[in-house]
């Protein structure tokens, strides 16, 4: 079939500010590459600056265009949020103009996050006639989270921006139910998140630790938690250390709690790492472990699959959809003694790493999500 000239836009990206941001987004633009010509226009607002800046970055084949423009500076809050919304528009148009210009034509625009970028694929698609698609991944519209529900304000300009979109592409089955019970989009499918199965590989050496990676954020992935059931498992398996990746607002909080449990010389914090550092961590663990109170479906669970390790995870938002009893072991939010049992579990079990990795590629690769989004394409 013939290639498309695809557009990926976003509300969260990658960018020298926070080049974690969003990289799940980078990682699926990368996968629709595979099968159609794709281009990545980001824009964000900088309070330091005074002028309009652009960047023109090539990452693994993909050209990128970032484009930072003046913070929007006032007190009133519906002057704000109109000065905020021509600023996005703008700032849209003048990279879309400057992709035109260099003979890319966009065929389909595909929009991540639907707030606030969605107001600019409904834009395009009503001023220049271009169909849109919507990748999801905000918590934000699941009960249990309940930010979109108590929003006035996204209550009001959300149900356009998903019924104009030709489909909507959560990346889980609980999402998807999720915006379905909300009114928001007409036709969906599930396509999920993406690993490159050859920056997580499997390389096996004897496991010293397990390991956890996420924001250092206790509202939702509560690393506190985990701290404290790590202190009663260290009681009776003393040479196993926990190693923490990643960085958040409650970092100060959670060293404290490491200093006053005694655990300095057993729990590591790393900071945030890069794909090789991960990849590398995750090797050399007994199972990855994540403590979400709420969740979608964190990438981190199918990076440590493409590495043969198992997971054991809060059974929340979609991440029941992709963990079994052959990859990993889900327990209850906020159960610390059963997050201890599992990890006891996990040392005894025999699990099969290469049938964990098979796992990831048939069902995460670039190449398997890249396949499902062409036909996504395709069929606009």
């Amino acid at each position: 079939m013939k290639q498309k000239n695809i557009l990926f836009i976003s509300s969260w990206y990658p960018n020298q500010e926070d080049p974690t941001l969003g990289v799940f987004v980078r990682r699926h633009a990368l996968a629709a590459s595979k099968h159609n010509n794709v281009k990545v226009l980001f824009t964000k607002s900088d309070e330091e600056i005074s002028e309009i800046k652009i960047e023109e970055i090539n990452c693994n084949g993909i050209q990128e265009i970032i484009i930072s423009y003046p913070k929007v500076k006032t007190s009133i809050p519906v002057l704000g949020t109109y000065l905020k919304v021509k600023k996005l528009l703008k700032s849209y148009d003048i990279g879309l103009n400057l992709l035109i210009e260099k003979e890319f034509h966009p065929e389909i625009i595909h929009c991540n996050v639907m707030d606030p970028v969605g107001i600019v694929a409904l834009n395009w698609k009503k001023k220049r006639n271009i169909p849109y698609v919507v990748t999801e991944h905000w918590t934000g519209y699941t009960d249990l989270d309940g930010r979109y529900a108590q929003s006035r304000k996204l209550k009001s300009y959300i149900p356009t921006i998903a019924n104009n979109a030709s489909w909507i592409l959560p990346v889980s089955t609980d999402l998807e139910k999720a915006l379905i019970e909300k009114g928001l989009g007409e036709k969906h499918k599930v396509i999920r998140n993406v690993v490159d199965t050859d920056s997580f590989v499997f390389s096996p050496v004897s496991p010293m630790q397990f390991l956890v990676v996420a924001d250092l954020e206790n509202d939702q992935k509560n690393i506190s938690g985990i701290v404290q059931a790590f202190d009663v498992f260290s009681k009776s398996n003393p040479t196993i250390q926990l190693t923490i990746a990643g960085g958040g607002k409650n970092e100060v909080e959670i060293r404290s709690e490491i200093t006053r449990l005694n655990l300095e010389e057993k729990v590591k914090l790393i900071g945030r790492v890069s794909a090789d550092v991960l990849s590398d961590n995750l090797n050399k663990s007994y199972g990855l472990l994540l403590f979400s109170n709420y969740e979608n479906l964190p990438c981190v669970i199918i990076e440590s699959f493409a590495c043969g390790i198992p997971v054991i995870s809060t059974d929340v938002g979609g991440i029941s959809e992709i963990i079994n009893a052959e990859n990993g072991i889900l327990i209850q939010p906020k159960n610390k003694l059963q997050l201890v049992e599992a990890m006891n579990i996990t040392l005894e079990k025999k699990w099969d790493q290469k049938a964990i990795r098979q796992f990831a590629i048939n069902n995460f690769s670039l190449d398997k999500i890249g396949k499902e989004f062409d036909a996504v394409y395709q069929s606009i």
